[in-house]
């Protein structure tokens, strides 16, 4: 079987896409260069700056299932500008992700409704579940490490704390981020501690 290859799609990158947390069942090779299983099948693939390769790939097994699998015909870019517009959620996905660390989903959950709870505003109640808006960062700033353990969090309590320092302070925002490239937002990002 000869190998299938297609223009690599505007704001479509392989390597962001197996490794975004959803698929776990592959194995980097090299820089964007990859093997996985899906669907009975294996696949070993490879983007380069311009194009994506297939191998061992024919155009009905490419169409039948890699192209709906990796979501080809998605358009990221649009996504992406309609997210950026805006992101008034940054600081609780921030947040979230640092909480993220090692911990299952309902977990996690758990330790967002208690920090919406202790230092969220009340937003009302339904069939007796009381709901909290998550924080801004001045008031999670009112928030000490020692404060941050006791709802849970863990060895995460000092990598919040200094999330929301660096946030209170200005030394990361969300406006200064969508203005970088890749690259750039992830040395930023690493300025704050975990």
């Amino acid at each position: 079987m000869s190998d299938y290859i297609i223009n690599k799609p505007d704001d479509f990158e392989l390597n962001e896409t197996l490794e975004c947390g959803q698929c776990f069942h592959f194995n980097k090779l090299d820089e964007n260069d990859y093997v996985l299983t899906a669907f009975g099948h294996m696949l070993h693939i490879i983007q380069t700056e311009k194009e994506i390769v297939f191998y061992d790939t024919d155009e009905k097994l490419y169409m039948d299932l890699w192209r709906n699998y990796f979501d080809i015909d998605r358009n990221y870019g649009l996504i992406k500008e309609r997210l950026l517009k805006k992101d008034e959620e940054f600081f609780e996905t921030l947040i979230s992700f640092i909480i993220s660390q090692n911990k299952q989903i309902p977990h996690i959950k758990k330790i967002v409704a208690d920090i919406s709870a202790k230092y969220g505003d009340y937003a009302g109640e339904v069939k007796g579940v009381p709901m909290y808006t998550f924080p801004d960062v001045r008031k999670l700033a009112k928030a000490e490490v020692e404060d941050l353990k006791e709802l849970k969090t863990g060895f995460r309590a000092p990598y919040i704390y200094d999330a929301v320092k660096c946030v209170g302070e200005g030394k990361i925002s969300y406006d200064e981020l969508i203005a970088l490239d890749s690259e750039q937002g992830i040395e930023k990002m690493c300025q704050i501690k975990g």
